[in-house]
């Protein structure tokens, strides 16, 4: 009984201790037991006790200095341990979490569409004579999300088709983002003029796409038809394609490629040529193969040549091609016979063209092929050779000449102090003039209105050019020497 009085004292006195030490009692969640809230109560009062000491230790002692403050406490998670070192406080894990995946952008561009690349062959404006077989090639790119397969076709959609067939199947397979050419077979027209061709893609279901931004747009082919002269008895610029061509290193096509080294032919509507001279009337630009001694033939289909019939044509080199030197031949084959030479000619880029007036008489009532050639000597890359209008005329003898013909011959001569036998009639025709300077007015001549008969008369040194007017009667002569022509 004396125990049991002295446990009740000694529960009342824990009881009170842990209400002083921690200033209220924390509620529990949990049941308390008798042996539980001893040991708590123990455990309060052993740090209690360690607390008192430690602050009699910390107390200074009369005289002594201060100590450091010691800083605030802080306040503690309940479920984190107070007795770690603070290297091994744990550390509470940061928030982690995973981006969503993108969202896939749809593509937006069409299955079917093209992109023009560029013109391999015949660029717009290539002037062709007329009858000439020609391929035009475009480079396309693919720029659908659909395969082209050989399913799908060049078609012809409108303009002047030139022969051409209608569809043209892909020969291969283009992916997207592919590039490929596109061939077809063409021929010029027969008359003079501008012609243009259009055309598109279509898939496999015969649906027509092409370029531009809805791929609705149709690519082209546009070229420029030179025909026959009809003052000439035969034009050799318009039946260029007429002819068989070959270099050195093979046959070659006609038009050709102008940068490609087996060599090339070529039509110029408006040469520029050596010195500057700006023509107007068309040219052959003959290439030869770009090495020493590389050449450039063609043979052209038989003509049967007249009585007065003379081979014209002016030589020489293009505007720029500094270092050119190459040899000119005109050359004859009868059907059947032999080839025979009618003239050589050397040129260098000196300025200067010079006319080439062949007298074919000889040659009267036989049909021959006409062989142009040219032969490099100098600088290959710089061949750049050219007839100015090579072609067969009819050229009167000087004494069936008009009278006014034969007098701008004298007059000419007689100014030049030349031979007049040195002086060729290139061309002459009957106009009218519509005042009194004959149509060679300077600034301060005076020409009086007036409707007089005579001539235009075209002639020629060995490397210069005339144009003389005259009346009817040759007793007025004007002429003007020929630089250049616009």
């Amino acid at each position: 009984m004396k125990y049991t009085h002295l446990r009740t004292i000694l529960f009342v006195v824990l009881v009170w201790l842990m209400v002083s030490a921690c200033g209220l009692l924390a509620p529990q969640a949990e049941e308390i037991t008798p042996e539980g809230l001893y040991t708590q109560a123990a455990q309060t009062v052993s740090a209690q006790l360690t607390q008192r000491v430690e602050e009699a230790q910390m107390t200074p002692a009369p005289g002594d200095s201060a100590l450091p403050t010691q800083p605030a406490p802080t306040n503690t998670p309940s479920n984190t341990p107070t007795n770690l070192p603070p290297s091994a406080t744990p550390t509470l894990p940061l928030p982690t979490f995973t981006p969503a995946p993108p969202t896939a952008t749809p593509d937006l561009r069409p299955c079917d569409a093209a992109r023009f690349v560029s013109d391999i062959t015949i660029p717009d404006g290539t002037t062709l004579p007329s009858d000439a077989v020609f391929r035009k090639t475009w480079r396309l790119e693919n720029v659908g999300i659909c395969n082209w397969t050989t399913s799908y076709s060049l078609v012809y959609v409108s303009g002047d088709r030139m022969s051409g067939s209608r569809v043209i199947p892909l020969p291969r397979t283009v992916a997207p983002g592919e590039r490929i050419d596109l061939s077809v077979d063409l021929v010029a027209p027969d008359r003079s003029g501008r012609y243009t061709g259009y055309w598109m893609l279509a898939n496999a279901s015969g649906e027509r796409f092409g370029i531009g931004a809805d791929a609705s747009g149709a690519f082209w082919v546009e070229i420029r038809v030179l025909g026959a002269n009809s003052r000439y008895a035969y034009d050799l610029t318009a039946n260029l394609c007429m002819a068989s061509w070959r270099s050195s290193a093979g046959s070659l096509a006609c038009p050709g490629d102008t940068g490609s080294s087996d060599g090339s032919i070529a039509l110029l509507s408006a040469p520029l040529l050596e010195g500057g001279r700006q023509e107007n009337e068309p040219a052959l630009w003959t290439r030869p193969e770009t090495v020493r001694d590389g050449w450039i033939s063609g043979v052209y289909p038989a003509y049967k040549v007249k009585a007065n019939d003379h081979f014209l044509a002016e030589i020489g080199c293009l505007d720029g091609s500094d270092d050119c030197e190459v040899v000119f031949s005109l050359d004859y084959q009868e059907v059947g016979g032999s080839t025979r030479n009618l003239g050589e000619w050397t040129e260098v880029n000196d300025g200067k063209m010079r006319l080439i007036n062949v007298d074919l008489t000889p040659l009267a009532g036989k049909s021959v092929k006409f062989i142009l050639t040219v032969t490099n000597r100098g600088r290959p890359a710089e061949a750049d050779a050219v007839w100015l209008v090579p072609s067969v005329r009819q050229i009167a003898p000087p004494d069936e000449n008009p009278t006014a013909v034969k007098a701008a011959i004298s007059r000419l001569a007689s100014d030049l102090g030349i031979d007049p036998a040195s002086v060729v009639v290139i061309s002459w025709q009957e106009v009218k003039w519509n005042d009194t300077c004959l149509g060679f007015s300077q600034p301060d001549d005076i020409c009086d209105i007036a409707n007089i008969p005579g001539y235009r008369i075209m002639l020629s040194t060995e490397k210069r050019r005339f144009e003389a007017h005259t009346d009817q009667t040759g007793s007025i002569v004007i002429w003007v020497e020929i630089t250049t022509e616009s």
